[in-house]
Parts: structure tokens; sequence; C-alpha cells
């Protein structure tokens, strides 16, 4: 009897000891990853980003080319070699020596220049949708971390309250205080106990193989579970946000990157129908069987676009070019469509998350305390049955559990929003 009051006893003292809220370990700093890190890591090592960067840069430096002529081209020709002594140039009627260039009509060089800058601009905004979309994981998979830690160690603490319990239930059914049902519970409880942590574990070491993936590292390297979850409270207004989102959204700026596009292929087009391209040349010519020897050609090659058998196929480029327009307007519309929409859902979620934590630590987390400290003291003093105690267990791991997942999906929750309006809220 002695020994089942005291085991109770000191499991009341240490609950009593721990407070209302749960314990928050201090992250240990040796080789612990704190979120600025790991984001820091995957914008310069994931392989997603560093593909569409380096893109990036080839679609640059294919804009630089644009402004640039095509190459000019030497003609060297000999006319009238006499068949019986065929290396004599000196007895040819003509040799020649020349220069052709492409030249197109003034404007479309510009043209081609801007169109190949503005997807230039549109793989940009590519490149930073990526980046918003990987540091959105990041967070995510960070948060993942930290719950399944918060899991093992909540699940850890109860084991051992537990089989505290389940010790004193049967010291108690010893001496005829409780029915043997009673210890087959506690035994039951320790199980489901010991599956929850199983549990947990796997989903810790899930989320270390997420974040290995997205920082690019070897999915078996341990990562050091942060101690805490640093969970911000930015001041939302819907007006603020659709706002920020409009304008710093990158695929929003990248349709309206597409429609400028669109609007100089067009052009283009337009004058590729009506304009011609020029060949221009000039040749030097070698004559060392005629009186005058040494002469010299022009020439002027002149492209006819509005030919009969040439003019469809230009009026089919123009017409391309505006259903191409009319396609990135409808992909802009499209886009703030969406955006509009996915920021109204995300944000009622972050409220309802910012109201979930906040009722956790104004009322649920001490209640279940509280009851639990209530049943484990008439439970010992026999007013309350066994079943009764197990329920306020129960209750007091699912609220501390519960308080650490509400403050993860508010973090995860934020970090979509944040990908949604395209910068980091503040």
């Amino acid at each position: 009897m002695g020994r089942a009051k005291l085991f109770l006893f000191a499991i009341l003292f240490a609950l009593l000891s721990a407070g209302p809220y749960p314990a928050v370990r201090a992250a240990e700093t040796t080789g612990a990853l704190s979120l600025s890190e790991a984001i820091r890591e995957a914008q310069g090592k994931n392989p997603e980003i560093t593909f569409l960067r380096e893109r990036l840069q080839s679609m640059r430096a294919r804009a630089n080319q644009a402004p640039y002529l095509e190459d000019p081209e030497i003609s060297l020709q000999t006319w009238a070699v006499p068949l019986s002594n065929p290396t004599n140039l000196s007895r040819a009627d003509s040799n020649m020596i020349g220069i052709r260039q492409k030249v197109p009509f003034f404007g479309k060089l510009g043209l081609k220049e801007k169109i190949s800058l503005q997807e230039a601009k549109m793989a940009e905004e590519e490149l930073r949708a990526k980046e918003r979309e990987i540091i959105s994981k990041v967070k995510m998979t960070y948060a993942d971390l930290f719950l399944a830690q918060k899991m093992i160690e909540i699940n850890r603490e109860q084991l051992e309250i537990m089989r505290a319990i389940s010790r004193a239930t049967e010291a108690r059914y010893q001496v005829g205080r409780v029915t043997q049902q009673d210890v087959f519970k506690a035994l039951l409880e320790q199980s489901e106990i010991m599956n929850q942590l199983i549990l947990a574990e796997e989903e810790r070491r899930a989320s270390e193989v997420r974040l290995n993936s997205l920082l690019n590292r070897s999915p078996q390297i341990p990562i050091e579970a942060p101690g805490e979850l640093a969970v911000p409270e930015p001041s939302l207004t819907l007006p603020d946000l659709e706002q920020a989102a409009l304008t710093d959204r990158p695929e929003i700026r990248r349709a309206e990157q597409g429609i400028a596009r669109a609007e100089r292929i067009y052009d283009l087009a337009d004058k590729n129908r009506k304009f011609p391209d020029f060949m221009l040349g000039w040749d030097y010519s070698w004559m060392p069987t005629e009186m005058t020897k040494n002469r010299y050609q022009a020439m002027v090659n002149i492209t006819i676009p509005f030919s009969p058998w040439t003019i469809g196929r230009r009026n089919y480029e123009v017409e391309e070019a505006l259903a191409e327009n009319r396609a990135a307007k409808a992909e802009l519309d499209a886009a703030k469509n969406m955006t509009l929409r996915e920021i109204g859902e995300s944000l009622a979620k972050v409220r309802a998350g910012k109201r979930s934590v906040e009722l956790y630590r104004e009322g649920l987390l001490s209640q279940a305390d509280l009851s639990f400290r209530a049943a484990m003291a008439a439970y010992q003093t026999g007013r309350v049955e066994f079943v009764n105690l197990l329920e306020a267990q129960r209750a007091l791991r699912e609220a501390r559990m519960g308080y650490f997942r509400a403050q993860v999906g508010l973090v995860q929750n934020l970090a979509e929003l944040e990908r949604i309006v395209g910068k980091e809220l503040p």
C-alpha cells in the first residue's frame, strides 16, 4: 500500500513541478541546424533552383546574341580557266573575291533582342517562384521535424508516467484495492503509447529525409531537431496581402512579362510581313586576259515578303502572334484569379491557426493539466475509477500534442501564405 502511494505521489509531484504548459527544451547549439541556415543552404544547393539559375544564365547569354548580325560570307570564284592548264589562274577570264552580309530591315534586330530579354525575365521570375516554393517546403519540413521530435518527447514522458501508474496499479491489485482489469488497461495504455512513439520516430526520420533532399544532402545525414520553433505573428490584412501579391508574386510578374513578349512577337511578325530583308555584297575581280584587269561589283538583294506565294505564311505568323498575345493575357488573368483565391483560403487558415494556439495557451493546456492532477488525487484516495484516470491522462497527452500541432500548423500556413504572396511577411 505504501509503495503504491509513493509511486502516485512521485508522479503527481513531477507534473506539479512541470507547470501547466508543456516544457520546451532549449536547442543544443552543437550541430544544430537553424531554419535560416537551412533556407540559405537550400537556396545555394537545391538542384531545382540550380537548374533554373543556370537556365537563366543561358537565356541571358542568348539575349545578348540577339543584336548581332549573322556571320558574313566570303565568296571566291574563278571563271573560264583552261582545262588544259587548270591551275594557271593568270589565263582565267576572271578571278573574283567578294563578301556577302545579310541585313534585316531596320528595327527587326531590336525586336528580336527585346523578345529574348523578355524570355530571360520570364525565366528570372520562374526562378524566383521556385525559390519561394523551396523556401516554403523547407519551413514546412523543418516544422514537421520539430513536431515529430515533440511527439517523441511527449510520448516518452507519458510512457514513463504510465509505467509508474502501472506499477502502482499492480501494487494496489495485490492488496485488493483495484481489479485485474485495471492492470490490463494500464498495460494496454502503455502499448498504445509505445505504438505512438514508434510512429513519431518514423515521422521524424521521414522529415529528416525530406529536409536532406531539399538541401541536396545524402538522405542518411542526421539532423538535430530544433528545440524551439519560432512562431511569427505578422499583422495581416486581406487588402494588403492582395496588393502585395499582385505586385510581387513571381507567377504574376512572369505572366506580365509574357504579355510584353507576345506584343514584341506580334510587332516582329508584322514587320516581317511588310518589310523586306537585304543581302549586301561587294566583289573585287582580277581579269588577266582583259585590258582593264581590276574591276569591282556591288550587289543588293531584297526579299519580297508580300509575294503571292509567301504572303500566306506571313499572315499566319501574325495570326499566331495575336493568339499568343490573347493567351498571355488570359494566363495573367488566371494567375491573378488563382492568387486572390489562394490568399483568401490561406489567410483563413492562418487566422484559425492563431486562434487555436491562443486557445491552447489560455485554457486547454491548463485545464487538461488540472484535470489530470485532480484525477490522480482522487484515484489515490479511491474516489474515482482507474478508467477516469486513464481518460484524464489521455486528455493531457492530447492537449500537449494538440498545442504543438497547432503551432506547426500555423507556421506551415504562414509559409504557404508567403509563397502565395511572393515574399517574406513582416
